[in-house]
């Protein structure tokens, strides 16, 4: 009859036990899933920054000249660039440095 409480508190035991590490695990997966958003995030910005000196370097628009409508174009154009180019296979390979090396903090 002893053997039987000492068995139930033993699986009872490791039953808590398995919990704690499946919530653990899913708690790390959801962090690994935020910070690939956010290194993603980081990229985009950095691509931005790098378009917005770019085009600063440029003599001029013929096309659209340099009114304050086609400045914010040129600029709405740059954001949705760089989040697109962050958010492919082929990006600049920043953010996946980032979350190499932020992930060993998690």
């Amino acid at each position: 009859m002893d053997f039987d409480i000492v068995n139930q508190n033993l699986a009872a035991a490791k039953l808590s036990n398995v919990k704690k590490q499946v919530k653990g695990s899913a708690e790390r997966v959801l962090k690994e899933k935020e910070l690939k958003k956010a290194c993603e995030g980081f990229e985009a910005i950095i691509l931005n920054t790098m378009m917005k000196s770019m085009r600063e370097s440029l003599p001029g628009d013929a096309l659209f000249g340099e009114s304050n409508g086609s400045n914010i174009y040129k600029s709405m154009y740059d954001q949705y660039l760089s989040e697109e180019l962050s958010r492919g296979r082929q990006s600049i390979g920043l953010k996946e440095l980032l979350y190499q090396e932020l992930k060993k903090s998690l």
